[in-house]
């Protein structure tokens, strides 16, 4: 099949533009051999703004042309999807594209039950410049020959938001950028009668993998991960044992409060009521934020030390994967829905109406050139996930889901009082290196030799 897309034509002086479209469009469509039409299933995770933005999606190819056909289909949660698939696949009843989150990469890799992307597109004539995704995303998403395995979709990555007005009344006109100017930021707006400065749900994707990732400290050895099965946890030590160990004593001393503490026991809603100050989340918590009325919110990257140099953030939320067992024209409909889906204006779609991140440099640069008609939670998440002058590698490691509990099983102890923040983190690291090890003898048989 002929490639699908073609580059602008130089316009003549004296053919109205629409009528070049026309005939190109006619001449595109002759020149390319039809496929046999066929229809698949498309499974995605998600409730809100991000749901109606990919019903929007779904109808808008459907609506675009006349061959193909996808059914867009919501199994349940990240993890229920997840496990569904499993299932399914084991059943040969499988979806053919399937959205998967972030931190189940490694295992969708490994699982030998994938088309890879990169295959699928070039099978079926399309030539994309996947250089053009942005770094951060190439080095979570791409395998050891830097191919991509999956299509990065709904990305999101971790911010500070703040209330400008509760700032602003208890006499701050600074926003923080370091982790000391957060502090001081806390400890004024609590002597200004704030009962909540700072509001958490303690997510180890925001306080382990992105602040660490940000900082340059990896989580594992071996690259985080990403250079084989043979990775070893190190996050009981160094730069992430300070942090927790600091995040702590705000703790103890009301600057920092957990979500479980607030009147309604859920982070982002602690913050939209105006009980919270300022809150840790997710750039799609961009949408429930706007939607609360809150009239004026500035949205930051995550602070960093004042001794440390930034690095990009880790991408999260997820990507698509196609499934083996399908025949060829099933996946020609499915080539073409991610070749529509990588579209600049689809993936500007998602920024304006969820706060999800544009995954290409092209659409990134259109977006940072004309911010003022982008959620501010876009404009800051592009700053830390394409943070250019230092890369950083987000963890990509086996069983990462399972690790997330052990580390907050074991911090919730350590903010109870129960244990020091130390005895946690090395009890997590302990539990993580375990499942690493299950994981290891899964897929790569006996467990290899420790390095010297």
């Amino acid at each position: 099949m002929k490639n699908h897309r073609h580059q602008g034509r130089q316009r003549g002086r004296s053919t109205p533009a629409g009528l070049i479209s026309l005939i190109l469009g006619l001449l595109l469509l002759l020149a390319i051999p039809r496929a046999p039409a066929a229809s698949f299933e498309f499974w995605s995770s998600h409730a809100g703004a991000m749901a109606q933005a990919v019903r929007q999606l779904c109808a808008g190819f459907n609506a675009a042309q006349q061959q193909h056909q996808v059914r867009c289909v919501v199994p349940g949660t990240y993890e229920q999807t997840m496990q569904k698939t499993i299932a399914t696949y084991r059943a040969a009843q499988q979806p053919a594209l399937v959205e998967i989150y972030d931190v189940g990469t490694l295992d969708m890799m490994l699982s030998g039950a994938i088309v890879p992307v990169h295959q699928l597109m070039a099978d079926h004539g399309y030539r994309v410049d996947w250089q053009d995704y942005l770094p951060a995303i190439r080095g979570y998403y791409t395998d050891a020959q830097g191919q991509f395995d999956s299509l990065p979709f709904n990305v999101s990555t971790a911010v500070l938001y703040l209330n400008t007005d509760q700032l602003r009344q208890a006499g701050i006109s600074t926003l923080p950028s370091t982790w000391r100017e957060l502090e001081q930021t806390a400890r004024q707006l609590r002597a200004a009668g704030q009962t909540c400065p700072l509001v958490s749900d303690f997510n180890p994707w925001i306080l382990l993998e992105q602040v660490s990732t940000i900082e340059g400290a990896p989580i594992a050895d071996h690259d985080n991960g990403h250079q084989g099965l043979a990775a070893h946890y190190l996050f009981d030590q160094g730069l992430h044992l300070r942090f927790m160990q600091q995040l702590q004593r705000w703790h103890q001393q009301h600057l920092l409060v957990e979500a479980a503490a607030t009147r309604t026991g859920r982070h982002t809603l602690a913050f939209t009521t105006g009980e919270c100050a300022m809150l840790f989340d997710s750039t799609s918590a961009w949408h429930a934020i706007a939607r609360s009325g809150l009239p004026h919110v500035a949205v930051r990257p995550l602070p960093i030390h004042a001794d440390g140099q930034r690095h990009n953030s880790v991408p999260g939320g997820a990507s698509l994967w196609v499934m083996k067992g399908f025949d060829r024209q099933v996946y020609a409909a499915v080539a073409a829905f991610i070749a529509y889906l990588q579209q600049p204006q689809n993936q500007r779609l998602l920024a304006r109406q969820t706060g999800y991140l544009p995954v290409t440099r092209q659409v990134a640069a259109q977006i940072m050139d004309d911010p003022d008609h982008y959620p501010a939670a876009v404009v800051a998440g592009i700053h830390s996930l394409d943070a250019a002058s230092q890369p950083g590698v987000g963890p990509r490691l086996g069983f990462f889901p399972q690790l997330r509990l052990a580390w907050t099983e074991q911090v919730q102890m350590a903010l109870s009082g129960q244990q020091d923040m130390a005895q946690a983190l090395s009890k997590a690291r302990q539990r993580g290196d375990a499942l690493l090890q299950r994981f290891r003898l899964t897929y790569a048989g006996p467990d290899p030799a420790p390095s010297p």
